[in-house]
This record gives structure tokens, sequence and C-alpha cells, in this order.
């Protein structure tokens, strides 16, 4: 086990980057065990509190499990677990924040379109249960969250393209974690309005419409975001 001896500097961000890449290439396996904390904390040179810290990041991330009484072990990797891992959700900083918004610009303005061109009266029914599902979490923003980005999953599953879906897919620990902010900054009212506007749009099979409150939906969340991380300034 390919292990270094830990700087006295960001010593837990260190051992959390040297752990993950040790599951990223593979030197500990689908199944396998990890070595104890204290296993651990000898090998890195750190204390077992900053292995904890560490072990703790690692599972939030998806990339093991901890059972109680048995220690933590190496769970199956998809791909967009390495993507989550690449690009956790939970250190994005502001500048990727905005920089997440400009790529949902990109591609679910176009999304919005074709889903509204394509769709069938199915998937309207889908569409229509997701947005109700949003008004009724509007109180529960875990929930309201899940099903914002499902919102958003079936415009994407609508255009029938699998390379737009599975995109998605990859990116949906990322994706929802800009929800979610969003919907902390600018409450749930003004989603749930462009929300409707898309919707209305794929049921009347309107393109430019149904591009059109995407957009504005997507520019207005940039706009309030970027307001407000410059008062914080």
């Amino acid at each position: 086990m390919a292990l270094h001896a830990i700087k006295r500097t960001n010593i837990s961000e260190q051992v959390f980057n040297q752990m993950k890449q040790q599951l990223l290439d593979g030197a500990w396996v689908a199944g396998q065990k990890l070595p104890s904390e204290n296993e651990l904390a000898e090998a890195f040179g750190v204390s077992r509190i900053t292995v904890r810290q560490a072990l703790q990041k690692l599972t939030v991330l998806g990339l093991i499990e901890t059972k109680l009484g048995e220690g933590s072990f190496v769970k199956e990797f998809t791909p967009g677990t390495y993507m989550n891992a690449m690009i956790p959700a939970m250190y994005l900083n502001s500048n990727s924040v905005e920089e997440v918004l400009e790529f949902r610009m990109i591609m679910e303005v176009e999304t919005a379109g074709i889903a509204a061109k394509k769709a069938s009266e199915q998937d309207v029914q889908r569409l229509s249960s997701s947005f109700s599902k949003m008004e009724k979490y509007r109180n529960n923003i875990a929930l309201y969250t899940q099903e914002d980005f499902r919102f958003h999953m079936i415009l994407a599953e609508i255009t029938g393209n699998s390379l737009v879906v599975r995109l998605m897919e990859l990116l949906t620990d990322i994706l929802e974690a800009t929800i979610q902010n969003a919907t902390k900054t600018i409450g749930d009212e003004v989603g749930l309005k462009y929300h409707s506007l898309i919707l209305e749009a794929v049921k009347n099979h309107d393109y430019e419409k149904a591009k059109s409150a995407m957009h504005d939906h997507i520019e207005m969340t940039l706009k309030h975001f970027c307001e407000k991380n410059t008062k914080k300034k």
C-alpha cells in the first residue's frame, strides 16, 4: 500500500486526497475492507481523528461505506462515482457554481426545446406529475431539490438522446447541489413559476417558448447567485 507520511499543512485534506486516489486507482477494490483507523493513522503519521475525518468525506462521496462493528469497506464504483469524486458537490465554490449554471444554460435550453417538440402525452403526464410533487415538497428543501432535478431529468429523457441523459446522470450530485443552492438563495416561488412555464410550453409543443422559459429560469438563477456572491465580498 503506497501511502506517504503527511506534511503538517492541511493534514486532513492530504489524507483524504491520498485515500481517494488509492480508491480511484483500484489499489483498494470493491468489497475490500480498509485498514483500521489505527493502521491508517500509523501509515500516514497522523491522529485517528484526522483519519476519521477523511473516512467521513469518502463516505459522503459514496466511495466507501462503514458497517457498525466491522469497519469501512470499498463500494462498487459507477461512472457517476468517478465523476462525483473528481468534482464533489460538497466542495463546490462560488466560481464553480457559476460555471455549472453556465453549463446548464448551454445544455438545458436546447434540451427543453427538443423535449417540447418530441413530448408524447405520457411524457407530459410524467412532467406534470413531477411539477405537482415540487409544489407538494416546497417546504422540504431536500425533497424539493430531488424533484426539481427529476423534472430536468425527465426533459432530458424526452429528447431521446442517450448522451444528454447520461451526462445528466453523471452530474446528478453536482446539479442537485446547485439547484439546492439556488433554492436557498431565491426561494421556491420563482423556481415554481419558471417550471410552470416550461411545463406549459412542453404541453403545447412550443419549441421556442420552452427554450425561452428555460433560458430565463437559468439566467435569473445565475443573476441572483452572482448578486448574492458580490454582496459577500
